[in-house]
């Protein structure tokens, strides 16, 4: 390996590193320390042709991820406000910068570029301050989605434009090409999204191996990337096709959970490979001349989504807090900016002068955004801003629909989860399910029920859950570990919701309620209690005295019995309660009843519990199934003979 590179990777890491640890005690975004790191990396970095590159594969993943979150569903709910409130906004701030950029004495043809490249805002930016905000479901943060997503598009749109404002005559023989390059792309996003990428997941999503499905995910994304390449379209067009292919299947959500921390790194290269690009001395030397840049485009761009949220008829509230949110430039204004530098569409000059007005317009956002309130409070004494009666004439798909909250989410669909479903639905109690068996997910889906395919420890599976408006998270089905893991992660998302477990056994109630679980339900315990009552019934006891029994069994969270073993519980129940000796054995491979030695030592077997039945019935021929629970009596000396007569 060559050292030169784990040399400036470890370089660019520990300065990350401590730069953001001071943003963070000053409670800065950290956004600015990594545009901050990339300056200081520029002046001890002599070759950073890496570093660009890596950025470059955090561009495709937000791409990518662009194209995940991207629905017909979603996108059909907010149509006309992603068609038309994005035309309009890109539209007019085009227009308002390519007559900034006249003024200043740019061609027409880079006036009008750098009026595309000052439209876009920053998905990612807006995204976080949403989520943050939590206001990704309220009416300006489904317009505000609308027009990003219109955004994402045109950027490719402008990627494809770009040679021809560069001067690039478009040839009359290269016509056919680009109709044969837009039918294959067509034809693959079709065959991708109806067959293959569908059937490829669902396979590697039966197999419950992580890595293969991680590896699976990674192999469209960049495979698919690495394919429209081939044809002529760019890596960035190809990324969000991948996304698209696979943002329509159930596992949608489980594939962005596992790309997020590419994106994360990635991006975070990103933002430092932009501060690389910064001229330290031509930047301090023009400060003033990017101060007012900077203030003339935050005005612009506010005015221009101002004007548009007026034209969609949006409260007047509205259209301010829109306009606050999508006032910066955006992070693939850089990438078009690029291609402007190789085209003649900028200047070096022009370039660096941009990009520190691009950086402080990113910047400041956060800190705009604080001060919405005052702003909004400000822009509303004046008289047109002071009625909101456009509120009542919204269309509904906006002014009505409201989020699902305070509902149950169910982790794993099976005896359990079902159970829930049936109890949730009888009393009119909202649920949001999961499960990681895909077959399971689409025969629930095909029944009707609201389930998603992801692993429930996945941040972003249980944001698509809506952890943070769930009143209770009750977990049925998951590895130990992965056990703990959703009870954190849950935990940290919405410190108020109720977390329910079933556990196996006893002995990991108390490191599971440590874990952050308000009640633990072990699986060990809930056995005996069933079998306790099926016995009790079988010798006709009274009902109320059986669950009086139960009760107290229950109370204080099995504080009585968390140390102690199934056969413990099975003992304390035969001594408490009935002068009968009680006993259960489970079966762990289809077995006949001769396999047995029950007549051997004289035990009865009064009942089979298999799954949620009890079954009475007992004949000679009878064949027990695995995981059956076999109850029978007997003296106590003759149970200990048969267990010690039988294999396991």
């Amino acid at each position: 390996m060559d050292i030169t590179l784990l040399q400036h990777m470890s370089v660019i890491l520990i300065t990350a590193v401590i730069v953001l640890l001071i943003f963070n005690k000053l409670k800065l975004p950290s956004m600015i320390g990594l545009f901050i790191t990339g300056i200081v990396i520029g002046h001890t970095i002599n070759n950073t042709s890496m570093i660009s590159t890596l950025s470059e594969l955090g561009v495709i993943f937000l791409l990518f991820i662009i194209g995940l979150e991207f629905s017909v569903e979603k996108f059909s709910a907010i149509k006309k406000y992603a068609l038309i409130g994005g035309i309009l906004q890109v539209g007019i701030t085009t227009i308002l910068v390519t007559l900034l950029g006249l003024a200043l004495g740019l061609k027409l043809n880079s006036a009008i570029f750098l009026g595309f490249l000052v439209s876009f805002s920053s998905t990612a930016i807006v995204m976080k301050i949403m989520q943050q905000k939590h206001i990704t479901h309220s009416l300006q943060g489904k317009v505000t989605l609308g027009i990003l997503i219109f955004q994402d598009i045109a950027v490719i749109v402008v990627i494809l434009l770009t040679p021809l404002l560069g001067g690039s005559a478009l040839e009359i023989h290269t016509i056919p090409r680009v109709i044969i390059t837009f039918i294959g792309l067509v034809i693959l996003i079709f065959v991708g999204a109806k067959w293959f990428i569908p059937l490829a997941l669902k396979d590697a999503a039966r197999t419950k191996n992580r890595d293969l499905f991680l590896l699976l995910t990674l192999f469209i994304c960049m495979g698919t990337t690495f394919a429209t390449s081939l044809i002529g379209i760019g890596p960035e067009l190809g990324a969000f096709v991948a996304g698209l292919l696979i943002s329509n299947t159930e596992y949608s959500h489980q594939t962005l959970g596992y790309i997020q921390p590419f994106q994360d790194v990635f991006m975070s290269l990103f933002f430092i490979s932009i501060g690389l690009m910064v001229n330290l001395h031509l930047f301090l030397y023009n400060f003033w001349i990017i101060a007012i840049l900077t203030i003339l485009i935050l005005v612009i761009k506010f005015t221009a989504t101002l004007i548009t949220g007026i034209r969609l008829k949006l409260p007047p509230k509205v259209s301010i807090s829109i306009a606050i949110l999508l006032s910066q430039i955006g992070e693939f204004s850089f990438v078009l900016a690029s291609e402007g530098m190789r085209y003649n569409l900028m200047t070096q000059r022009f370039f660096s002068i941009f990009l520190g007005v691009s950086i402080l317009t990113m910047s400041l956002t956060p800190f705009i955004q604080k001060f919405s309130p005052k702003i909004i409070n400000k822009l509303t004494k004046i008289r047109y801003f002071q009625v909101d009666s456009e509120l009542k004439s919204l269309p509904e798909e906006l002014g009505e629909v409201q989020p699902i909250k305070d509902h149950v989410i169910l982790v794993g669909m099976g005896s359990i989860g079902k159970q829930m479903t049936k109890a949730c639905n009888q009393f009119n109690v909202p649920i949001l399910a999961v499960d990681m068996n895909p077959i399971i997910v689409e025969q629930q889906q095909a029944a009707g029920v609201p389930i998603i395919y992801g692993n429930a420890s996945n941040e972003s599976v249980l944001k698509e859950l809506r952890v943070t408006s769930a009143q209770c998270i009750v977990i049925s089905a998951s590895t130990y570990e992965g056990t703990l893991k959703t009870i954190d992660t849950a935990r940290r998302l919405n410190p108020d919701i109720h977390i329910i477990v079933r556990t196996k056994y006893l002995r990991n109630i108390d490191e599971v309620i440590e874990a952050g679980a308000d009640e633990v339900v072990p699986k060990e315990f809930e056995t005996s209690i069933l079998m306790f009552t099926r016995i009790m019934d079988y010798y006709q006891k009274d009902m109320d005295e059986i669950a009086d029994a139960v009760n107290d069994l229950r109370s204080d969270n099995y504080d009585a019995f968390r140390s102690v073993s199934s056969e413990d519980v099975s003992a304390y129940l035969s001594n408490s309660f009935t002068e009968i000796e009680v006993d259960s054995v489970r079966v762990y491979n289809n077995a006949h009843i001769k396999d047995f030695p029950f007549e051997k030592h004289g035990l009865t077997i009064t009942s089979v519990i298999r799954e949620n039945n009890t079954i009475t019935d007992i004949k000679n021929s009878f064949l027990f199934l695995e995981d059956d629970i076999i109850l029978f009596t007997g003296d106590r000396a003759d149970i200990n003979k048969f267990f010690n007569d039988i294999e396991f």
